[in-house]
């Protein structure tokens, strides 16, 4: 029973990292921090009781994989520290699927950290467009967009393509040509939102480890923060109220824990959301 409680208590810790994120934008380490403990806790002691020592070896292989994807989101600002930590204890704790909720019937036809990895991209692209769109219609700012006439010609080929093929052939093409279509659309939007929306200026006083700050800032020539970092640090927070700096522009990120907590619990229940 060891996986299947585990899997419980990811969920739970997910949902409810899923809520702070929303609302503060920041999740405690408490949560991330301690849902590692709990997951390598759990892994040893399974270990031990079936006295299988390849259960480590899969949690080890699960965290130094979901390890290499945290830092890159991490380090190209896709993602903030408590995603990534969230993400890396998911690696430890479902490196497969728990054997005791397969009733469920799950689609796994890859192997289960793939499956999960895919589930989250796809959830968090329907999630973070969803949150554009809600932004966009929240904060009813204007938006010109311009006819891209390569997109809609490449758009239209698909669809003349797609007349030459057979039934599931010809619904692959028409989706990849209305993808093709509203993409610069889609782009222009994000960027936008993005611009007009979730970057603006905030005391330093307000400031929080993490939290993106958009330019380069020195005093007397020396640099304090590089807009490069994937997020300002507590020492520069206090170096910043040294100088006496009084305000910063930054650029706030989509809470994406949600995502990951949706493309999570769709792994554990269908599988693969690809078949």
């Amino acid at each position: 029973m060891f996986d299947l409680i585990l899997a419980l208590v990811v969920i739970l810790i997910l949902f409810i990292s899923s809520l702070i994120d929303i609302k503060t934008r920041e999740v405690p380490d408490e949560l991330s921090i301690g849902l590692i403990a709990v997951a390598v806790l759990f892994k040893l002691l399974y270990a031990l009781s079936a006295k299988d020592w390849s259960i480590i070896l899969s949690s080890l292989t699960g965290f130094a994989v979901f390890l290499g994807i945290s830092l890159v989101m991490y380090y190209t600002r896709q993602w903030g520290g408590g995603d990534a930590k969230l993400f890396m204890a998911i690696g430890i704790a479902l490196p497969y699927f728990p054997r005791e909720i397969t009733f469920l019937n799950p689609h796994l036809s890859m192997n289960f950290l793939l499956i999960i990895l895919v589930n989250v991209l796809i959830f968090g692209f329907i999630y973070g467009m969803g949150y554009i769109f809600y932004l966009y219609f929240k904060k009813k700012i204007k938006i010109y967009f311009k006819l891209n006439r390569s997109f809609l010609l490449v758009s239209v080929l698909f669809i003349v393509l797609s007349m030459f093929f057979r039934y599931e052939l010809r619904i692959l093409l028409l989706l990849l040509s209305l993808i093709i279509l509203v993409y610069p659309y889609l782009i222009t939007l994000t960027k936008e939102v993005e611009k007009k929306i979730l970057t603006y200026r905030i005391n330093v006083n307000k400031l929080t480890e993490g939290d993106w700050i958009v330019d380069d800032i020195k005093y007397r020539k020396k640099l304090i923060y590089s807009k490069k970092s994937p997020g300002v640090t507590k020492e520069q927070i206090s170096l910043l109220k040294k100088f006496k700096i009084k305000e910063v522009l930054v650029k706030e990120g989509i809470p994406f824990i949600p995502a990951i907590f949706l493309g999570v619990l769709f792994s554990l229940i269908f599988g693969s959301i690809l078949f």
